[in-house]
Parts: structure tokens; C-alpha cells; sequence
């Protein structure tokens, strides 16, 4: 029976997140496929502009995970006025992030750009996409906090939808202003931001239509949502910036990475953007299936079962680790068909080859990486020794193994990226022993006062 009720989870939640994260993978590699026809420059310049982009989405995505691991928890203990408080919290908190982002945008378009490259026609490229892209983060924080909530609520069938109408979107207006198809006008890069934008804004509007229409969970007046006092506002914190921290650590680490390999050269840049994009193709089931752990166990521990949630715990890394090495072997096999279809040099394209290899290799201790810390550690409420793992092995063993194999030990980028991976063999040591400690388990929501 508990079999049974495990996998019906598994369908209910990680499958649409694993289609949603199909499609958000989709539009990034969509964007970058047709990006991709015009030039080297340009698939630089799109990754660029992302890297401010990516830290963006990080501090969004700390701060909705991390309510939505209070959310997971008070749907466990059956406090729907609580989530819709902490829903409120994750808005005010997103919608200000959005509006700071897209203010330094517009003002310090070129300098962000500066950072990660020199190259005047990267640098022309990047700003003119940043500019426009940049209108779109305000949506995004409004559809991400009403999407991520949706989870942790198990109705992932919501924002999953809405993101099924973001992708046709922009890949209609992709095609129609990059190329000028379909009577649209010509604009290139510039095109392909303002494809994203239209599809946020849609998605925006979708998903809260649907939440409002069809009668969410989530569906709060302004009364429910922003009811709450300075002490409820305290303790979301306390659970929610150790996760924030998480995520702003990790990013900027990121883009340490993407600044060390962009002053390597435009093509080692180029070369790396590749890969990820299609890397990220491969994680979405790692995504869907951490999503739903981090939402399973954190409603059963808001119920105070914490035998079942050890139990489901100890079903989400068996399948974890048999997925894994099926994906890792498909990226093998397919990297030279995948890469076949961008139109670049044959030394990116040597060097993509190389880091795609050795993405499948560590893959399978990658997804049991992302799988204890964002779905097991951080659902089980214990987000603060999650925030020393990520902090001691990315600061203290990956960006300086980066750095000096770039600059002082004069590696090519494929094996730069190589000796990077060692970063995850050590997180995954870490990790495993806080899994085996049992001391993850932590309910959070008994100390919050109920509605």
C-alpha cells in the first residue's frame, strides 16, 4: 500500500515538475539553438546576460523554497491560513526583488556585461538583450511564487500548464523576431528577449487565472495574505534565509565560474554556455524528483510521521541513483548528435564534447547531491546545515580549483571543468553522513503559533 501510495505521489508531483522543468530547459535551449544561428558573439553574449539573470532567479528561488518548506509542512498539518500567510510573505519578498533587479539593469546595462567579457561585439550583444529581458523579472517573481507554492500544496499540475503556454509562446515569437518570420520585424538577439517577455507575462496571467478560477488552495484576498505580524514574519525567516544564503552562495559561484571562464575566451565561454544548456536538458527529472521529496517528506514531518518520512526518504535516493545512471549513459551516447545541430568552431565544439563526458560521468553523484540537500535536508526543515555544505565545498574546494587551473596552471576549459568536479565528490561525503545522522528530521511549523 505504501508502494502504491509512493509512486501515485511521484506521478502527482515530480512528473509535472519534470515537465515543467522540460519546458523552462526548452525555452533556455530554444533560445540559445536559435541564438546559436548567428554567431559565436551571440551565443556569448545570451549566456552573459543570464549570468545576472541566473543570480536573479537564485535569491527568488531561496526565498520560495524556502517558504515552501513551511508551506509543505502546514499542508501536512492541515493549516491552510498559515500557507496563505507564508504565500504573502514569498510575494512581498519576490516582487521587490524583481523591481531592485530590473532598476540595476537598466541603469548599469554595459557594466554588468563588463564583468564577464571584453569583447565589444559580446558586450553590444549582451547589454541590448539585458535591457529588454530585464522587464520580465516582475512577472516572474509574481508566477514563480504562486507556481513553487503550488507545489508544496501538491496541485504541481497548475504551474506546470502555464508553463506549457509560456513555451509555445516564446517559441513562436522566437522564431518570428529573431529571423523576421511570419511579417514580424528582424531584431535578433533583441528579438529573443522580447519573445521571453511576452511569455512571461502570459504565464503570469494563466496561472493566476487558474488559481483564482479554479479555486487553488492558494486562492487568498489581500486580507489572508498580508495578515501577519512582525512575529510570524521572524520565524518564516528563520527558516527562509539560510536557503536564500544557500542559493546566493551557490549562484555567486556560478558566476565566478562563468567570469573565470569568460576571461579564459569568447570561446571557452561559448563552450560552457553549450554545455550547460544542454546539461540542464538532462537534469529535469532530477529536478522532479527532488521537488516531490522536499514536498513529501516536509508534509510528513508537519504531521509528525517521522518514520514514514525516513521511509520515503530511503525510496527517493533508490530511484534517484538507478535514474541517474540511465541519464548519465543517455547523455553519453547523444552528446555528438546534440551538438551536431549548433553551428560553431570545431575547437567549441571539441571542447563542449569533452565537458558533456564528464558531465555523464559525475552525474549520478550530482543527483544525489541536489536530491539530499534540496529535496531531503531541506525538507526535512533542516536548512541551515544544508547552507555549510554548499558553502564549504563550492568557496573552499571548486572556485579556487577553477581559478588557479585556468590562470596559474594554464588548462584548457574542458580540463578546468574536469578538476571542478571534485567539488561534488566531497559534497556528496558530506551529505550523505547529516542523511545517515538522522538529525535532518526537524519539524518547524509546531514552533510557528497557528492561525
Amino acid at each position: 500500500m505504501l508502494q502504491k501510495e509512493f509512486y501515485k505521489t511521484i506521478y502527482k508531483i515530480a512528473f509535472p515538475v519534470m515537465i515543467q522543468y522540460f519546458i523552462i530547459s526548452s525555452l533556455n535551449f530554444m533560445d540559445s539553438f536559435m541564438i546559436g544561428r548567428l554567431g559565436e558573439e551571440a551565443v556569448a553574449g545570451l549566456g552573459i546576460a543570464n549570468q545576472y539573470f541566473l543570480l536573479f532567479n537564485l535569491i527568488l528561488m531561496g526565498v520560495y523554497s524556502g517558504c515552501n518548506v513551511l508551506i509543505s509542512q502546514f499542508f501536512g498539518k492541515k493549516d491552510i491560513k498559515n500557507i496563505k500567510k507564508v504565500l504573502g510573505i514569498s510575494l512581498i519578498i519576490g516582487v521587490i526583488l524583481a523591481v531592485i533587479f530590473t532598476l540595476v539593469a537598466k541603469i548599469a546595462t554595459f557594466e554588468i556585461i563588463k564583468i564577464f567579457n571584453q569583447d565589444p561585439m559580446v558586450l553590444d550583444l549582451g547589454a541590448k538583450y539585458l535591457k529588454i529581458v530585464s522587464l520580465s523579472y516582475l512577472f516572474m517573481a509574481i508566477s514563480f511564487a504562486f507556481g513553487i507554492g503550488s507545489r508544496g500544496v501538491r496541485q504541481a499540475f497548475l504551474p506546470m500548464i502555464c508553463s506549457v503556454v509560456a513555451l509555445f509562446i516564446n517559441v513562436f515569437f522566437n522564431y518570428g523576431l529573431i529571423f523576421g518570420n511570419l511579417g514580424m520585424p528582424k531584431l535578433g538577439v533583441s528579438g529573443a528577449a522580447y519573445a521571453t517577455l511576452i511569455a512571461r507575462i502570459i504565464e503570469t496571467i494563466c496561472i493566476l487565472a487558474l488559481v483564482y478560477i479554479k479555486g487553488s488552495i492558494l486562492k487568498s484576498s489581500k486580507q489572508e495574505l498580508f495578515n501577519f505580524d512582525k512575529k510570524f514574519f521572524d520565524d518564516v525567516m528563520k527558516v527562509t534565509i539560510p536557503v536564500v544564503i544557500n542559493e546566493l552562495c551557490w549562484g555567486f559561484g556560478m558566476i565566478i565560474y562563468s567570469v573565470i571562464y569568460g576571461n579564459m575566451s569568447t570561446k571557452a565561454i561559448a563552450s560552457v554556455q553549450i554545455c550547460m544548456t544542454i546539461q540542464n536538458m538532462f537534469l529535469i527529472i532530477l529536478f522532479g524528483i527532488s521537488n516531490a521529496a522536499c514536498v513529501v517528506i516536509g508534509n510528513e514531518i508537519g504531521n509528525d510521521d517521522f518514520n514514514k518520512a525516513k521511509l520515503y526518504a530511503k525510496k527517493f535516493i533508490r530511484l534517484c541513483v538507478g535514474v541517474s545512471v540511465l541519464i548519465a549513459i543517455s547523455l553519453a551516447f547523444s552528446s555528438k548528435y546534440i551538438l551536431s545541430i549548433y553551428e560553431v568552431s570545431k575547437e567549441v565544439y571539441s571542447s563542449t564534447f569533452y565537458m558533456l563526458i564528464t558531465t555523464a560521468l559525475i552525474f549520478p553523484i550530482r543527483f544525489l547531491n541536489v536530491l539530499l540537500i534540496v529535496g531531503i535536508l531541506r525538507g526535512g526543515g533542516d536548512t541551515s546545515y544544508a547552507l555549510k555544505i554548499e558553502l564549504f565545498t563550492m568557496w573552499l574546494i571548486g572556485v579556487p580549483i577553477c581559478f588557479l587551473g585556468a590562470f596559474y596552471l594554464n588548462l584548457k576549459v574542458e580540463e578546468v571543468f574536469l578538476i571542478v568536479t571534485l567539488e561534488e565528490i566531497v559534497k556528496m561525503i558530506l551529505s550523505l553522513r547529516r542523511y545517515k545522522s538522522k538529525k535532518w528530521i526537524k519539524n518547524l511549523v509546531n514552533n510557528i503559533k497557528t492561525a
